[in-house]
């Protein structure tokens, strides 16, 4: 009886999802109901089977009821479905009859709640000798899992718990499913599988009682049903003791496992990592080898479940065989874990993962490639491994110091460790230009630093609390190791002259040829502008000997162009000699000079080659002297090139010139320079289309129509880099036409920079690199493609990865700054943003370089980048990988289950658009990935509250995080060598904890707000015994409200050097007195203030500024104070950018006083009444002012005529400010009358609103 009424609902519901598809938006919701309703009513039924030959009345007389409805309802549903197929459109009754069906579904909630109870007493109370049909049951979980996915259509459950918790039972049942699945072709003995069929069956009935109860009662109630104790016990019993008995008893016969699908073997596999991620992130083992195990148990696993999705053609019987084995002897170590875990004695005993267990994963995985792949015994990062001894060091020496004051050190042998690694670190540096010569050495400097990274494992591990035990991971064998290395380096010391002379002939025998550079063939496309503003350098200004570089990136056409002059008709009469020499990486000054020598006489004689560098010297003076001649280096690496030849090149005043091209802005002494090197720029879109002509039909008018269809995707792809287009040019010429657009539309970057000319010519960039600079570099490749880097937090992170450190004159940021100016000098990185005053605000790296980085830092075990939910899932950890990048999906790097206990950076990066409202729940970070120092996810949501697990990171040097939190837990303070914490929030306050004044090593305290309205509340109990943040550097945004203590706030931070505050007014008049005076002076470090008042009623408040005298920036917004006050700012003497919007000043008329602002470059303006603006008697305001802003000054007239005469002035830029057009022209005459013709004057107008967002924006600007 209830077995004919299931076919009738599968129809019913096949119906109704296909008639969900096809009406409009708003019907949608009213089918959701009735087709959960529906499959919840098809579950009930197959509980109800069973007991279908011998039910009562009061049950026959429901499923009859049942079974007249749904047959019914079910003719109508189709009778629906075939009007819409016959072309009649969508019914009109559908949604009716759909409201109906569900309530008369809903009729007979309470009988089958009733019976739901009644089916579960008999399936508890059922003996095994009760037959228990396998495919009924499975029939049975299939629609209890189906009943789980629909749960939150069906009640649109928006508790999250709630979810959580349907979540939990719907992978627990998976596996049992799949577990069964896996174990009944096998022979089990002992009536294991019987007793296993009977207590799942039980568990699925008890299971669709429960989650029908949640779904027919209201939400408040859900969760109290869901808590209860029953449920629990529930989830803890779905996986029974009985399933690992089964598996055990289960006798495996080399036939054993070919009736098993590769399918069936993945979704075990599936549930079996499911189980072991459980098990990792609990925490439950803490025993260092036994996580070690079970690591490689994890990743074997997943390389397994890898395999099996590609079904691979080596995939035979032998294979399926050993797979099967594997799962059965992994199924068994994961299981007995779980029945163990409460015994930590036995834990602590167990050796769960063989060896031969780990060697079938990699007999699998040769096998499948067919060969046994050639793996590097060394597992850790190659990147500036010198520097990484370094920072060891330095942390170790923090660790054993006397403020550290830990005891977690006492009883292992850290100081010895740290005495020995100093002598090693000292030997390392006496081979680093050996080792690559001679294998021993090589082989001996592997063997220091992988003792290096063991050493601050083993520290990492215990500072985050697991048990070390005496295996080889452990500080005694480490002691063993660095004794046996340090004698060997010792017995090095004796052969060290033989090896440096050996070493040195080596290295000359293996120099690489001047040749070895790819070279494109020179076909000039564009550059016209280029090529008239260098050769004008060439042949005008000083008659002194003068350097022009030609810099940018490599693939630009630095050479090209260079060229294209040198072969110019008016260079070629202009100058009386020439000369082109290629430097490159590898150069001889011999060699350097015979090249110039045989450009200004092709003919030489034999016994120019004979002589000596001091000869070739000479004679290349010789030649030179008393000509005009112009030389070109080309792809100069080294200032010393210049240095080498300089003397051979004779200065007579008569106009002679040298062009260096290199990837190098400063390559070339700066008093042979009269302007700033030539930054080549990329090529444009039509410039790059009539290269790709060039290159694809020499001599031909027109491309291919077939290839003009494709114009903007090729030109936008190659991004104006002629490297990339000549390598494109060379892919589309040598294929079918048929095959243009699907190469056009899959090509990307990463294809062309694979090929071996680009990647030599980007590889020589990186191979160049300082050591130091490498790790930096490499670091863009964790980021998206095209991200664009926010310097400042770009340096944050490179602090924290401890790639930089302080010096005796500088900060570590100070440091980091000067390697970013090093790698946008060499052309590595493109700025894409400046600041006011022209530094660096924000920069990118061309996708060639992004590639390169990706790779490179793969192939060092630096970092690895996965991207996309396909290389989530089939991601094969490797060993020892210290940081991980993922740009995918947070709902995919949720459900991606990684575990890395190795990792010690995670950045997270979202695919598409930020969602504010949607949260996840990311707490297995805290579980699994305890060794991290640098973990951002400011582009997951995390909800309302920031989890207090977040104090179990406690290596953590870099937090940043995005959430709907108001406030942060005290267990932040555990974090004691937080460094930088960055939250991003949607416009309110956060409270911080009153332990924040505890977190002594904070240097960076920012909350980035999109709203303008947010800010850091700080704990106000206790100010006078707290500590000081002396550390702190960057504070932004605080909130400040209580001005009684605002003195003592800011007394916390003495040596902030950025500061952003929110000055909040009380609006009692009678407190209004002690708000007159804001003091700063006290803070000596302070360079960039600002500050925004916020109050709710529309008064005036007379504001006294004591800045501090070093300010050099500072913005001031909605203050409403007189022009008269600011004198306070206007004598300043190191202030050089100033922005005062939103009424900061209000009146009419700003009359300026004599030499005020002696040092200001940036003044901007913006939403102030002012009418006139004026200068009388001093000529001497703004002597350095570079940059005006005005904008959204509707009434401003006039503005100060003086500034015609300020020399330095280059630009002027308005925006709806229609009335001060006439003052502003006067301006720009009086400085092209001074011959300042390069002088601009920008005008724009914008709507009220984009313009508001603009001011908003702007006055959050951190300079």
């Amino acid at each position: 009886m209830a077995s004919s009424s299931i076919p009738c609902i599968r129809s019913a519901i096949d119906d109704l999802r296909f008639l969900r598809n096809i009406c409009e938006v708003w019907e949608r919701h009213f089918l959701h109901a009735p087709i959960g309703g529906l499959a919840f009513l098809r579950t009930f039924l197959l509980c109800a089977r069973k007991c279908s030959n011998h039910v009562d009345a009061n049950l026959a007389a429901l499923l009859v009821r049942i079974e007249d409805v749904i047959s019914r309802r079910a003719q109508e549903i189709h009778s629906f479905r075939l009007a819409t197929l016959e072309g009649d459109g969508f019914p009109n009754d559908v949604v009716r009859t759909a409201y109906h069906l569900g309530k008369e579904i809903r009729s007979f909630n309470q009988e089958i709640n009733h019976w739901y109870v009644v089916f579960s007493d008999c399936s508890s109370g059922q003996s095994t000798d009760s037959l228990v049909n396998k495919d009924d049951l499975m029939e049975l979980m299939d629609s209890l899992l189906e009943n789980l996915v629909d749960f939150s259509y069906w009640q649109n459950a928006s508790d999250l718990e709630v979810v959580e918790h349907i979540g939990a039972f719907r992978g627990k049942l998976t596996f049992l499913k799949n577990f069964l699945h896996f174990i009944t072709p096998h022979e089990v003995e002992d009536g294991q599988l019987e007793l296993l069929l009977t207590h799942t069956e039980a568990v699925a009935v008890n299971v669709a009682r429960h989650i029908f109860m949640c779904g027919s009662i209201q939400c408040k109630e859900k969760l109290m049903q869901i808590k209860n104790g029953d449920s629990c016990k529930l989830m803890q019993n779905i996986v029974p003791v009985e399933t690992c008995k089964a598996l055990i008893a289960s006798n495996l016969s080399s036939h054993s496992h070919r009736e098993i699908d590769e399918q069936m073997l993945k979704d075990f596999v599936d549930m079996l990592l499911s189980n072991l991620w459980d098990i990792l992130k609990s925490g439950t083992c803490l025993m260092i080898h036994l996580r070690d195990q079970l690591q490689k148990l994890y990743e074997g696993l997943r390389s397994l479940r890898n395999i099996l999705k590609e079904k691979p053609k080596k995939f035979d019987e032998k294979m399926r065989d050993l797979t099967g084995l594997v799962v059965h002897d992994a199924g068994l170590a994961i299981f007995s874990l779980s029945l163990n875990a409460r015994n930590d004695e036995l834990v602590k005993e167990m050796h769960l993962v063989s060896s031969d267990l780990l060697e079938n994963f990699k007999v699998i995985q040769a096998t499948v490639a067919e060969e046994f792949p050639k793996r590097s015994s060394f597992k850790f990062p190659r990147t500036n491994e010198l520097g990484f001894i370094d920072f060891l060091l330095k942390y170790m020496m923090d660790l054993t110091s006397p403020e550290a004051s830990s005891v977690a050190f006492v009883s292992y042998p850290i100081q010895t460790i740290q005495e020995e690694l100093v002598f090693l670190r000292s030997f390392l540096q006496k081979i680093v230009e050996l080792r690559n010569e001679n294998e021993e050495l090589q082989s001996l400097w592997d063997r220091v630093v992988q003792v290096a990274y063991r050493v601050e494992f083993l520290i990492d591990s215990l500072l985050v609390g697991y048990i070390l035990d005496s295996s080889s991971m452990s500080f005694d064998s480490v002691v063993e190791e660095i004794k046996i290395i340090k004698a060997q380096a010792l017995n090095f010391h004796s052969k060290m002259l033989d090896l440096k002379v050996e070493g040195v002939t080596k290295r000359i025998d293996h120099m690489p040829s001047q040749g070895s550079k790819p070279m494109i063939n020179d076909v000039v496309v564009g550059f016209k502008d280029e090529a008239t503003s260098i050769i004008n350098r060439l042949t005008r200004g000083s008659r002194q000997v003068q350097i022009v570089p030609i810099v940018g990136m490599p693939g630009l056409g630095k050479t090209t162009l260079a060229k294209k002059i040198y072969y110019d008709a008016s260079v070629m009469h202009h100058f009386h000699t020439r000369a082109w020499c290629t430097v490159s990486q590898v150069y001889h000054k011999k060699n350097l000079l015979l090249e110039i020598l045989t450009c200004i006489n092709s003919k030489l004689s034999e016994k120019f080659f004979e002589m000596s560098e001091e000869d070739l010297a000479h004679q290349v003076k010789r030649r030179l002297l008393r000509n005009k001649y112009l030389i070109v280096l080309d792809d100069v690496w080294d200032s010393e090139v210049w240095k080498g030849l300089e003397a051979s090149f004779p200065d007579d005043g008569n106009g002679s010139r040298v062009i260096l091209t290199s990837r190098l802005r400063d390559i070339a002494p700066q008093d042979k320079l009269d302007q700033e090197p030539h930054s080549l720029r990329q090529l444009t879109h039509d410039e790059s289309w009539d290269l790709l002509q060039e290159k694809f039909c020499p001599g031909k008018d027109s491309l291919p129509p077939e290839l003009c269809e494709l114009r903007t995707q090729i030109v936008e792809m190659c991004q104006g880099l002629p490297l990339t287009i000549v390598i494109l040019a060379g892919i589309l010429a040598n294929m079918e036409q048929s095959g243009w657009k699907e190469v056009v539309q899959s090509l990307s970057s990463s294809n062309i920079s694979s090929t071996e000319q680009c990647t030599a010519a980007l590889e020589l960039s990186y191979r160049h690199l300082p050591d130091n600079l490498k790790p930096c570099f490499l670091y863009f490749g964790g980021f998206p493609e095209d991200h664009e880097h926010t310097i400042e937090r770009l340096i944050w992170l490179w602090v924290a990865e401890g790639f930089v450190e302080t010096t005796h004159s500088k900060s570590a940021e100070d440091v980091a700054n000067d390697f970013m100016m090093n790698l946008i000098g060499r052309s590595l990185v493109m700025v894409s943003k400046q600041r006011s005053t022209g530094g660096v605000r924000a920069c990118r790296i061309h996708d060639l370089l992004h590639e390169l980085c990706v790779k490179k830092a793969k192939e060092e075990k630096f970092l690895q980048l996965v991207r996309g939910y396909d290389e989530l899932y089939a991601f094969n950890v490797p060993h020892h990988l210290r940081r991980l990048c993922i740009n995918s999906k947070p709902e995919h790097f949720q459900e991606s289950r990684l575990s890395i206990p190795t990792v010690r950076c995670l950045l997270f990066f979202k695919f598409g658009p930020r969602e504010p409202y949607t949260w996840f729940d990311l707490s297995f970070i805290f579980q699994v990935f305890k060794l991290l120092r640098v973990l951002d996810l400011s582009q997951i949501n995390l909800g309302a509250t920031l989890p207090r697990e977040i104090g179990s990171l406690v290596q953590l040097r870099y937090l940043a995080v995005l959430g709907n939190m108001k406030s942060i837990p005290s267990s932040i303070t555990n974090l004691s060598n937080l460094e930088t914490l960055i939250l991003e929030i949607y416009g309110w306050l956060i409270s911080l904890p009153d332990t924040i004044w505890n977190m002594k090593r904070l240097r960076h305290l920012h909350l980035k707000d999109e709203s303008l309205t947010g800010g850091f509340d700080l704990p106000m109990e206790n100010l006078d015994n707290s500590s000081q943040l002396c550390n702190l550097d960057t504070f932004s945004w605080v909130s400040l409200s209580s001005w009684e203590n605002m003195d003592k706030i800011l007394r916390k931070i003495p040596n902030i050097r950025k500061l952003k505050c929110r000055l909040v007014v009380d609006c009692d008049p009678a407190k209004e007195g002690s708000y007159r005076i804001l003091v700063l002076d006290f803070l000596g470090q302070l360079e960039s203030l600002n500050l925004r008042l916020r109050t709710e009623i529309d008064e005036r408040y007379p504001f006294e500024f004591h800045f501090s005298l070093t300010i050099k920036k500072l913005t001031l917004s909605c203050f409403c104070l007189p022009w008269s006050d600011i004198s306070a700012i206007a004598d300043l003497p190191n202030l050089q950018v100033l922005k005062l919007l939103e009424q900061t000043f209000v009146g009419e008329e700003w009359n300026m006083k004599e030499e005020e602002f002696p040092k200001l470059q940036f003044l901007k303006l913006a939403s102030l009444d002012i009418v006139k603006w004026t200068a009388l008697e001093c000529e001497n305001s703004f002597p350095r002012l570079q940059k005006l802003v005005l904008e959204n000054c509707y009434n401003l007239v006039e503005i100060p005529s003086s500034l015609g005469n300020v020399s330095t002035l280059d630009i002027i830029e308005l925006s709806d400010c229609p009335s001060c057009a006439s003052s502003v022209n006067e301006i720009q005459e009086e400085q092209i009358s001074m011959g300042n013709t390069d002088f601009k004057v920008i005008s724009s107008s914008r709507d009220v609103l984009s313009l508001y967002i603009s001011e908003l924006l702007s006055s959050s600007d951190m300079h």
